[in-house]
């Protein structure tokens, strides 16, 4: 991507320099954990020359044999017996055995072998002459095959090169198949093949490439999916999204439209006919009549669809029809809405070929050790030996093993090579482009990294501080954008930024070593690492009663028997109202619990459409949520349209308040006037948008400012309208701190855009586009609109002796910490407790001890990653938590 050059003076001794980001800006499917690190190119490499052919058919060893290596073979088994070389002639149907026997004569064979033809010596041969054979043909009598007798040898080191001799020219005449035969009744002992032929079903396959294990050639890519392991095709739940729903309420979501809503009304006539309910909800209805709905009645023909209105058609047959018409670009587009991508019904996600999948190692085909979490694959390879002499292969060896072994210092064993790297957080992304930039050796290079350690616990921390060393013992600079307190007290030297956010920032507060950052009295940073500032834990804590005959007993939320990923039949239970906690080492199973099991499995319960919901026995919880919500760091908006003064409602009333000044009655201006989004006032250049795109051929977009309104959105006599001293473009280019100084009589305002302080956010400008904010920012801007929810505490100290207080949401965080400091992290907290005295329940994923010791209540997942995690090791207050004997 193009960068805005920096206004500067001058810069000197800028090494070759490499930013790792720590945002996910992948959106291919291709890409996964193995091509990131170029570690599928060095495992082709290094599996096509010591991976072996199996005969899917039999399950036997195919290899490509030669004279040598089929002489090593029988001198192995045979060695001292004598043997006969034959190859097999097969008859063809425009000649007679006399015809061919006589050819056979001509070239100096004397005999051939015919299987005998008593049941009990079915694998048993016997020698006839030719001679004898052209005096008595009826001996070939529906004979289909025989073979020709190439020598008769014995199997001994002085008779090597005799058999080496025959079995080449045996080897010529069948074309490339030879067989041996042995003892008295010359039963066969050995069948081989030049190239890889099965000796079974005399299938060929192609000897193994690099190119036949690459899913991103056309050689080894999976022809049904072309490699992508998946294929795109009608998601049946999509088109019934809530089950809850009934047939008449609109539970077929497809149906609801003015276009295709007589297929509705198909459905109802046929409703009526079968005796289908159409007003209970859609999963009350029984597996037959689910499967009416869906299936539609056998009768109904796929190619015929004249069979209707006799029969009924059901969804899929809709969707047939549908699939008939897609020349249509309406019908393109309503389709897409109904797609979803399932595992390739052909490789089974495996994304190679067929004959990409007979070539195994150990045991292992080549997708079988990409689905291996890193730590076990380093342990597989680590011990193997590559074949002495194969040059390529050794060096694949050694690149695999290097890169595999930084992969899991940087804490990243628990992933497998085959993840998709769209899957993968900001944090395990930026680690795993450090291990590929470990992996080229690079010297003398300047390394930017955007905190490294974002999703790391804390006993992972000395692994990525060691991997960040050795880049600077081999000559580079690394710079790193970090909060951590073990990471700033490793490094040669600290630099600080403020003294606060947004405007108020930029200025450099300290630079020298950790040593005196920490008696320096402007350093905030200094001020936490001495102990001058902290974070205390709470004074007191909400109380969690686990006894079920309490006075005021704990409401609870209670899992039991869930399984997904590394979580295997887990039980567990946390208090509803109350600040959880889920900690435990990187990859040990959290994101699983929070997202699969908790957030899906609850919505699975309400009926609801989930992507990939955990298998659970039983998910029950003592009270009803208001709303289910996992408020990750995905972005809040796609478009630059969107802001923080339009995400909090904000820029309404302001708008309003510009409309009533005396300046906008007398020009004749509404509300409207003032909005960027739509109305007259905008600029009819860039539409309200500040900037226009230029489309760069080859290149990546370039983004300059409108040439008409110079960025400012509006036209110039809207600009001219101003409130406090302040045009409406001034104001989108005010902080969030500074503009609720300026609306300190207007109460309405004022509280809106107070939320944003309260999240650390009032360095954000008001019109700042939310596309351009941090995961982190994201997430903490989207727990503004519950600051105010559910009801005011007045209300909720009316309610709390009612038996039944209002219901609150149940608030699923993932590290919101991320890219904060300390002090900031101090201000989250007291939002995040004000959350749950609101009623909100509150389950975090955290790594910060600060948070951790915050909370009411612990949860720890381990005790390792992978496969070696999974369980809930330690639960309780964080005083219990911090007895027992586990990383946290």
């Amino acid at each position: 991507d193009l960068l805005d050059k920096p206004k500067v003076d001058s810069i000197e001794n800028i090494r070759p320099s490499i930013a790792i980001e720590q945002t996910n800006t992948v959106k291919t499917s291709r890409s996964t954990v193995g091509t990131m690190t170029e570690l599928t190119d060095f495992f082709k490499v290094w599996f096509s020359h010591v991976s072996a052919c199996f005969d899917p058919a039999t399950g036997e060893k195919i290899d490509d044999d030669n004279p040598q290596t089929i002489w090593d073979k029988t001198q192995a088994i045979q060695s001292g017996r004598t043997i006969v070389v034959a190859f097999k002639i097969a008859k063809p149907a425009n000649l007679s055995w006399p015809e061919i026997l006589q050819n056979l004569k001509a070239q100096s064979y004397i005999r051939v072998l015919l299987r005998q033809t008593e049941a009990h010596a079915r694998y048993a041969y016997t020698a006839r002459r030719i001679d004898e054979l052209l005096a008595s043909p009826e001996f070939l009598d529906g004979v289909g095959h025989l073979f020709v007798v190439q020598d008769r040898v014995r199997i001994d080191l002085e008779q090597r090169s005799r058999f080496l001799e025959s079995v080449e020219a045996a080897l010529h005449f069948g074309q490339g198949e030879v067989h041996l035969f042995a003892g008295g009744n010359l039963a066969p002992i050995g069948h081989y093949s030049r190239g890889l032929r099965s000796p079974a079903t005399g299938r060929t396959f192609r000897p193994a490439t690099p190119a036949l294990f690459s899913f991103n050639s056309p050689l080894g890519a999976c022809p049904a999916c072309r490699g992508f392991g998946r294929v795109i095709d009608i998601d049946y739940r999509l088109a019934v999204p809530d089950q809850s729903r009934s047939i008449a309420d609109g539970a077929i979501k497809c149906w609801e439209s003015d276009i295709y809503g007589e297929s509705k009304k198909d459905l109802l006539v046929f409703a009526k006919k079968k005796k289908i309910p159409v007003d209970v909800p859609f999963a009350a209805l029984t597996p037959e009549q689910r499967a009416f709905v869906i299936d539609g009645e056998p009768g109904y023909g796929e190619e015929n669809d004249k069979t209707w209105p006799k029969y009924w058609y059901g969804v899929k047959g809709f969707f047939r029809w549908l699939e008939k018409n897609t020349y249509k670009m309406h019908v393109r587009v309503f389709l897409a809405r109904y797609r979803t991508y399932n595992l390739c019904p052909a490789c089974g996600g495996a994304r190679l070929q067929p004959e990409s999948l007979c070539w195994q190692w150990r045991g292992h085909t080549l997708p079988a050790l990409y689905q291996l979490p890193v730590s076990d694959l380093l342990a597989l390879l680590a011990e193997a030996r590559p074949h002495p002499g194969a040059r390529q292969s050794e060096l694949a060896h050694e690149s695999i093993v290097t890169r595999l072994r930084y992969l899991e210092q940087v804490g990243l064993g628990y992933l497998t090579l085959d993840r998709q790297s769209r899957t993968l957080s900001g944090g395990e992304v930026e680690r795993v482009n450090l291990t590929s930039c470990l992996g080229t050796s690079l010297v003398d290079t300047l390394f930017v990294l955007d905190e490294p350690s974002v999703g790391l616990h804390p006993r992972d921390i000395d692994r990525l501080i060691a991997i960040i060393r050795s880049l600077t013992d081999a000559g580079n600079t690394v710079v790193v954008v970090e909060h951590d307190e073990a990471m700033i007290r490793a490094a040669d030297h600290v630099i600080e930024v403020g003294p606060e956010p947004g405007s108020r920032g930029g200025h450099i507060v300290f630079h020298g070593t950790v040593a005196r950052i920490l008696r320096d009295s402007a350093s905030i940073t200094g001020a936490y690492f001495s102990g001058r500032e902290s974070i205390p834990p709470p004074a007191a804590r909400r109380p969690v009663d686990e006894r079920a005959d309490a006075p005021s007993p704990t409401r609870w939320l209670t899992v039991v028997d869930a399984t997904k990923h590394n979580v295997r039949n887990l039980s567990f239970r946390f208090p509803l109202r109350r600040f959880v906690c889920l900690s435990g080492v990187s990859g040990s199973g959290k994101s699983t619990l929070l997202n699969t099991v908790i957030h899906q499995g609850l919505l699975a319960q309400r009926l609801q459409l989930t992507e990939d919901a955990a298998a659970i026995a039983s998910l029950r919880s003592d009270e009803e949520f208001s709303e289910i919500v996992l408020v990750d760091q995905s972005p809040l908006s796609r478009t630059p349209r969107s802001n923080p003064a339009v995400y909090t409602e904000a820029w309404d009333l302001i708008r309003e308040l510009y409309a009533r000044t005396p300046a906008a009655q007398a020009a004749g201006f509404s509300a409207s006037s003032f909005s960027f989004n739509s109305g007259d006032g905008r600029c009819d250049h860039c539409q309200g948008l500040g900037y226009e795109r230029v489309e760069m051929q080859f290149l990546s977009d370039v983004f300059v400012p409108c040439p008409v309104c110079e960025g400012r959105r509006f036209k110039p006599e809207v600009l001219a309208i101003q409130y406090a001293g302040r045009s409406v473009a001034d104001l989108l280019g005010t902080s969030v701190t500074d503009a609720l100084a300026l609306f300190a009589d207007h109460p309405g305002v004022r509280s809106r855009l107070s939320r944003l302080e309260d999240v650390g956010l009032g360095y954000l400008t008001l019109g700042q586009p939310l596309n351009t904010l941090s995961g982190g920012e994201s997430q903490r801007l989207k727990l503004v609109r519950y600051l105010g929810a559910v009801a005011p505490d007045s209300a909720l100290a009316a309610t709390a002796a009612s038996p039944t207080p209002p219901a609150g949401a149940l608030l699923l965080l993932d590290e919101p910490t991320t890219g904060l400091h300390r002090h900031d992290v101090k201000r989250l907290l007291g939002v995040l407790q004000a959350l749950v005295d609101r009623g909100h329940s509150l389950v975090v994923i955290e790594h910060n001890p600060d948070v951790l010791k915050s909370a009411d209540w612990i949860l720890e997942v381990g005790p390792d990653a992978g496969a070696r995690g999974g369980r809930i090791v330690a639960v309780g207050t964080p005083e219990a938590v911090a007895a027992a004997n586990t990383a946290t």
